[in-house]
């Protein structure tokens, strides 16, 4: 079984490979002269079948159209994406980058990154995008493009370092996959990193076999952007890292690529420098927070050991990659399948694959820089966006192996990836690989908008948890208006928008539930002087907006508390202040 197809060498010893392609002209040329139909696939004395010469033709059409195809299949992947951004609402992340970018100054936004868990770029970014357009369609299209261009990258660096067929099995799970299409149509870091990711790969790649310098400076420059839009690349820096080295070592790239190689990777070494000495050193205390809800996937020790914990969590991330489970299943296999023949094929072949041992180790070491930083407890074994990183690397060893089991045909790995395609979208879209439901059509935002504006009277204040006010300060403040809401450290933050008073409960109350509620109204009440029977309306916009259904269904006085619903995810209701400040239903039972 060849990882390559016949006659591919991605040794960079020029010398060696050249005499490698003349051997191989020469065979071929005995062969012909030798078997001269045998050679052209037909019997001796017998004129070629349909059947026998049908494969061979539209093998041959394909390879001739690869390139047309592969445009052909990221359009449709863009496509899907496009039409999938613009049918839902945010959700508070969303939300909450949007209005640190939505800043007076580029460095009022700069300002307003720093309190993030993530490097600057998105919001910096975004600060200038945002001149465009508001709408979600518009704010999340930098994601919807990005995800094209990792589908392009993908399979251009694929075709590269492997082959064209592995490059097109690669661009049909990529450019079909809920989950890389569930990152695509959020306006996050996550399409944009494995964006940067591919183009780095493969200009890595094609900086190794040509010795240029120019394509090493574009492989760093992808990297930069990389290392500034989420901290989790590093992993990818590391594996980056070290297989050029086996590259470097190994092959005859030229001064200008080495050089280049050793001065961008200090640049890369100064970047981090920089982010860890003006972001990461200055939030630390504030990472155990952003992590909580993440705590049953940090490594602390309830396995026995961390192979346990790892052999437990990697099909589930398997699962959130590829949707269906016992699809997730096949692909674990195959991707250790495909490790394992990559890491030793240059071992017992001869010296002109040598280099598919490093595209082995490319392959693996993100996922044991990640695997090392999970058994020290520092990052969250999440099978969700936060192992998006491992993407790109489990495709592309699952791509590889499979091209070789078809041997390179093009039209067959065609067939087994759409195969993987449809079996990873029947399993349905699950609400951390691909956000949008029924409850997150933008319809119904739009109907709750019009309810609050018309319903809610502007002398009766507004009460948001935390998650809620980023998606009120969004969608019912005009532009500029929500700018306080950023500049209050106290437990409520006042801010005015569209004729209304609200009042955010600050990053400490990220939910109100019926647990919490007494409390925090209690101390609105009494912080901004409030009698008994003034109403305040309770506005619950989130992934989870059920306080109207908990307190119903915990707290007897509010059994027949009436609320206004906009599928599961947003509620509308008022509550009054009762003589002891506390909470009560604006109706009871038999009124």
């Amino acid at each position: 079984m060849n990882f390559l197809p016949h006659g591919r060498s991605i040794c960079n010893d020029s010398a060696r490979a050249a005499a490698w392609k003349r051997n191989s002209r020469v065979s071929t040329k005995v062969a012909i002269a030798s078997e001269p139909n045998a050679a052209r696939g037909v019997h001796s004395g017998e004129p070629a079948t349909n059947s026998s010469r049908g494969p061979e033709l539209g093998q041959d059409w394909l390879q001739r159209n690869q390139n047309a195809l592969a445009m052909l299949i990221v359009a449709a992947g863009f496509a899907i994406r496009l039409v999938n951004a613009g049918r839902s609402f945010f959700n508070p992340d969303e939300a909450l980058l949007f209005l640190f970018s939505d800043q007076p100054s580029i460095w009022q936004a700069y300002k307003a990154s720093l309190g993030t868990a993530h490097p600057p770029l998105l919001i910096l970014f975004l600060y200038f995008w945002r001149f465009l357009g508001r709408s979600e369609l518009m704010l999340r299209l930098p994601s919807v493009l990005a995800g094209a261009g990792f589908c392009w990258f993908t399979f251009r660096w694929m075709e590269k370092a492997f082959s064209g067929t592995a490059g097109v099995v690669a661009l049909v799970i990529a450019a079909f996959s809920p989950t890389l299409i569930g990152i695509a149509i959020e306006l996050r870091q996550y399409s944009l990193l494995v964006f940067f990711l591919a183009a780095a790969l493969y200009y890595l790649e094609a900086a190794l076999q040509s010795g240029s310098a120019r394509e090493m400076w574009a492989f760093h420059f992808f990297l930069y952007l990389a290392i500034l839009t989420h901290y989790s690349a590093v992993f990818f820096v590391v594996a980056a890292g070290v297989y050029a080295l086996v590259r470097i070592a190994a092959g005859r790239q030229g001064k200008g690529a080495a050089t280049a190689w050793v001065a961008g990777q200090c640049a890369a070494a100064g970047l981090y420098a920089g982010l860890f000495v003006t972001h990461v050193w200055k939030v630390r205390g504030e990472f155990p927070l952003w992590s909580g809800g993440y705590n049953q996937f940090f490594f602390r020790g309830e396995f026995a050991d961390i192979f346990s914990f790892l052999r437990e969590g990697t099909p589930a991330v398997f699962q959130y990659l590829f949707g269906e489970s016992h699809l997730a299943q096949a692909m674990l296999l195959l991707w250790m399948a495909g490790l394992t023949m990559l890491l030793l094929w240059g071992l017992f072949r001869n010296r002109s694959y040598a280099s598919s041992t490093a595209l082995g180790l490319l392959l693996l070491l993100p996922f044991l820089t990640l695997w090392g930083a999970v058994a020290t407890g520092k990052y969250p074994y999440y099978p969700g966006r936060h192992t998006i990183i491992l993407a790109p690397f489990a495709i592309a060893a699952v791509s590889a192996l499979l091209a070789a089991v078809v041997r390179q045909k093009l039209w067959a790995g065609l067939a087994l990836a759409a195969a993987v395609a449809v079996i990873s979208s029947s399993a349905g879209y699950t609400a951390e690989a691909f956000p949008i439901t029924r409850d997150q059509r933008r319809e119904l935002m739009t109907e709750a908008v019009r309810y609050v504006q018309q319903s809610v009277p502007a002398n009766e204040p507004i009460l948001l948890d935390n998650q809620s006010s980023m998606m009120a300060a969004y969608y019912l403040c005009a532009p500029g208006e929500a700018g306080a809401f950023f500049e209050s450290a106290s437990e409520f933050t006042p801010f005015h928008c569209g004729g209304h008073f609200f009042a955010a409960l600050n990053y400490r109350s990220w939910m109100l539930t019926e647990k919490n509620l007494p409390a925090k109204f209690h101390d609105f009440a009494k912080q901004w002087n409030l009698k008994p029977g003034n109403r305040i309306w309770m506005v619950q916009l989130s992934w989870r907006a059920d306080l109207d259904e908990d307190l119903r269904n915990h707290v007897p006085a509010f059994r027949c508390l009436a609320s206004t619903r906009f599928g599961k995810d947003i509620v509308v209701f008022p509550l009054q202040v009762s003589p002891e400040l506390s909470a009560a239903p604006v109706t009871a039972c038999g009124n």
